[in-house]
């Protein structure tokens, strides 16, 4: 029996090492699995890092590109409206000096005055505008072609800003 005891206790000590180093082995590769994954983790949030520094990279430069764009839309919209201004205060000069006239077709009110206009070849009648009449006309059309100008750059600055945003969202 004591034989048999031995041999028991003998076989229940390699059990029990085998059933401690099945339990061992388990947990130490759960914890190695969980290295693993947190350097996988690192390195998948390292990457993202990048891509996302890159991106925002990206779209500072087209940001960039798109405020000189912006810019140079705004100096050549303004250099086009002093070059009109110029042109208009020419225009006042020559209509004061008498060396310009503007003139508006007009209903004939007396037969007369039709007569006289069809002797003359015309074939309308026609009534010149004093030179302040004709200055605040003028102010009314730099005004609006001011307004249009504007709009004008509005519209280009706006499809400047849609293109700088489609080739950044492209790249």
């Amino acid at each position: 029996m004591n034989r048999l005891q031995t041999v028991a206790a003998v076989l229940g000590a390699v059990v029990l090492a085998l059933c401690l180093g099945l339990i061992g082995g388990y947990l130490w590769g759960g914890h190695r699995q969980a290295q693993i994954d947190e350097g996988r983790a690192a390195e998948v949030s390292e990457q993202h890092a990048l891509a996302l520094a890159s991106a925002t990279e990206r779209y500072r430069e087209a940001e960039r590109s798109g405020q000189q764009a912006v810019a140079a839309i705004t100096a050549a919209a303004q250099q086009e409206k002093e070059n009109a201004k110029k042109q208009m205060d020419v225009l006042r000069g020559e209509l004061r000096a008498g060396a310009v006239r503007l003139s508006v077709t007009v209903d004939a009110a007396s037969a007369a005055a039709a007569a006289q206009a069809a002797a003359a070849g015309d074939r309308e009648a026609r009534a010149d505008l004093l030179p302040a009449a004709a200055g605040r006309i003028l102010d009314f059309a730099l005004e609006g072609d001011d307004i249009v100008r504007d709009l004008n750059a509005c519209v280009d600055k706006y499809h400047r800003a849609e293109q700088v945003i489609n080739e950044a969202g492209q790249q």
